[in-house]
């Protein structure tokens, strides 16, 4: 039975939607970035907002976060090493 578990977990992770793509630009702020989901809507903000802008509206990948269910590895006892 505990060898369903691991097939599961892959099976759901497999399921999950990958997170949309968005367009942003940098506010010049140390990494700090305006988004929208569309170029057009970003380059529509980035019209609005040209004093605080540093670059163009480029295309962004949303960072995937790690949410491991797996337990960890399990820690071999030290070898003894005399006879």
């Amino acid at each position: 039975m505990w060898s369903i578990f691991p097939a599961a977990a892959i099976l759901f992770a497999q399921a999950q939607p990958n997170p949309p793509e968005q367009w942003c630009f940098e506010r010049g702020q140390h990494g700090a970035q305006l988004c929208e989901d569309t170029e057009t809507a970003c380059n529509a903000l980035l019209k609005i907002n040209p004093e605080i802008a540093t670059g163009p509206c480029l295309r962004v990948q949303p960072i995937e976060k790690s949410d491991s269910t797996a337990p960890p590895a399990p820690v071999s006892p030290p070898q003894n090493t005399r006879p």
